[in-house]
């Protein structure tokens, strides 16, 4: 018995080592659980003294922002018949209308596809035109004012010391709207056209109509005149596109033709498509109501008065009517035609003062890694105001102004872009107004009647349509196959939709503004090279493979 007490209680002494190791163990897991709970909750509660500070100073300073409604003034689609699962759509239905409850058997037999959701409009201002009411943002707009008025201050120093006149960016605006008077009669005879093609449509919908009890000769008339819609469409784009050559026009004046060309067309489309649709379903859309067919049987064509508001309004997607402003504020729009003005100075200033300095010699001067990364990092301001004044240029500024004078009432032409923190939701707060257009007339379709319900497939579909018109408009406009414009938006754009769609919040923001000041700078960079190296370097095109080659490798290579 002795023995057996004797051997428990070594057998214990030899345990006492495993428990005490346990016993630390345990303590050091408690000290890190006790730590990390603190630090969890620490910042818990930091987050909701944040959301507490953010929500009083909209309440005080954001009262715009801080509204019962806010969700449905900065959401523009709802589904008319279901629950679209897309993140910029609200759960609400347009103008109060419910869908149609679906009985057991049809929900049993199958299952619908997603409704996709319509565009709404409603008077709402544009996000800087509410934020700038408030005291600190407009701080930071006269910090711009500042920022201009040092490039003009430098512009003239320049002027006055180094070339002993005065020109303030004038050279380059006699340059670069150069046979500006071709382009407007280019543009009104684009009008005629566009006037013509009411007519023309108005004709096919009364023929089709008389057509009714001939279904073989309506579909061959229906089926002629969508080639000749084609055929003509394409014409259209061709003509302007060839007399930029023609014509010979500069970087500026023929980004006004080709870009006015292209918002025409988009128009154009947009009436089509939304009203052939209601040819072909004999019933008029008003105001979400469908309505048969007239007493007196002709098909339903909106007037002509509704299409030529269309033609001038600030949107690209049809309807019979719009809301409106009640007056016109004309301090307002003046305002906002200065600021155009302004910052088209600035553009002169840019580049006078650095893209001609940094490229000017290109081709002329020589050339290797080193000096091309060091006109790179020198393009990276320069870049980057050019990318954030030509959002405020044409988004906020002329789109305004526009309104304004059109008593336009929604005026939600962009976002707040400038939070993404992903690529998806950048470009579809970046450009409302074509992102628009482009879901609800290639998206759509593509998605509906294409691919057949294919997400991914009609999104790359957009992209590359959108990549092409891109660069079908710098390719033309500067007179060059360089289409590095399409490769960023075409390849890098649609890669990194992908890769950014789970980064972290704040580090996915940090990095689409370092993605976006670097792609800029590299893009102008790119431009400006082979533009200067066309117009220093004698090259010639001894095969067809030269013209392939961009001019600023043939240059030093």
């Amino acid at each position: 018995m002795e023995r057996q007490g004797k051997g428990g209680e070594e057998e214990a002494q030899t345990r006492l080592p495993d428990l005490s190791f346990v016993h630390d163990k345990l303590q050091k897991f408690q000290s890190k659980m006790l730590s990390d709970f603190e630090q969890r909750l620490s910042c818990m509660v930091e987050d909701v003294l944040q959301d507490l500070r953010q929500r009083e100073l909209r309440a005080h300073e954001f009262p715009n922002f801080e509204r019962s409604d806010r969700k449905s003034t900065w959401h523009n689609r709802v589904t008319s018949q279901a629950p679209a699962d897309v993140s910029d759509s609200p759960n609400s239905h347009a103008n109060g209308t419910q869908p149609r409850p679906q009985l057991q058997s049809e929900t049993s037999a199958r299952k619908p596809r997603r409704q996709l959701p319509e565009k709404v409009f409603v008077v709402r201002e544009s996000y800087l035109t509410a934020l700038l009411q408030v005291e600190h943002m407009r701080t930071i707009y006269h910090i711009f004012y500042i920022i201009l008025v040092m490039f003009l201050l430098n512009v003239i120093c320049y002027d006055y010391f180094v070339d002993g006149r005065f020109d303030l960016g004038l050279g380059t605006f006699r340059g670069g709207l150069r046979r500006l008077h071709w382009v407007m009669g280019v543009w009104l005879l684009e009008h005629v056209f566009v006037l013509a093609l009411y007519f023309a449509f108005r004709g096919w919908a009364l023929v089709r109509h008389r057509l009714k009890t001939h279904g073989s000769l309506q579909r061959f008339w229906s089926h002629s005149c969508l080639i000749l819609y084609i055929s003509s469409q394409l014409v259209f784009c061709f003509v302007s596109t060839s007399l930029c050559l023609k014509f010979n026009l500069p970087f500026v004046s023929a980004c006004v033709l080709l870009l006015e060309s292209t918002r025409l067309l988009m128009k154009m489309h947009a009436f089509v498509r939304y009203n052939a649709e209601r040819v072909l379903n004999g019933k008029a859309k008003k105001e979400d109501v469908q309505e048969e067919e007239e007493a007196s049987g002709r098909p339903f064509v909106p007037p002509l008065s509704c299409y030529t508001y269309f033609l001038f309004a600030p949107t690209l997607i049809y309807r019979d009517s719009y809301p409106r402003t009640s007056h016109i504020r004309w301090k307002f729009a003046l305002n906002r035609l200065l600021e155009v003005v302004a910052i088209a100075f600035l553009y002169a200033f840019i580049h006078e003062r650095h893209i001609h300095e940094h490229f000017g010699q290109y081709g002329l001067e020589p050339m290797g890694p080193s000096q091309l990364i060091l006109k790179l990092f020198g393009m990276m301001l320069p870049s980057a105001v050019i990318f954030l004044c030509g959002f405020y240029l044409i988004l906020h500024s002329w789109l305004n102004f526009t309104s304004e004078l059109l008593r336009f009432g929604d005026r939600m032409f962009y976002k707040d872009w400038w939070t993404s923190h992903t690529y998806d939701a950048y470009y579809r707060n970046w450009n409302v107004v074509v992102h628009d257009w482009l879901y609800e007339y290639v998206y759509k379709d593509m998605y509906t009647h294409v691919f057949r319900g294919s997400k991914v497939a009609a999104s790359l579909a957009v992209f590359m349509i959108s990549a092409v018109v891109h660069e079908q408009v710098l390719g033309f406009a500067l007179q060059m196959f360089f289409p590095v414009m399409f490769f960023f938006f075409g390849v890098v754009g649609v890669a990194l939709v992908f890769l950014m769609r789970s980064a972290p919040k704040v580090m996915g923001n940090i990095f689409l503004w370092f993605s976006l000041i670097l792609g800029n700078a590299s893009l102008v960079s790119l431009y400006a090279m082979e533009h200067y190296a066309l117009k220093n370097c004698s090259l010639s095109d001894q095969s067809w493979t030269d013209r392939l080659l961009p001019a600023a490798w043939r240059c030093y290579n």
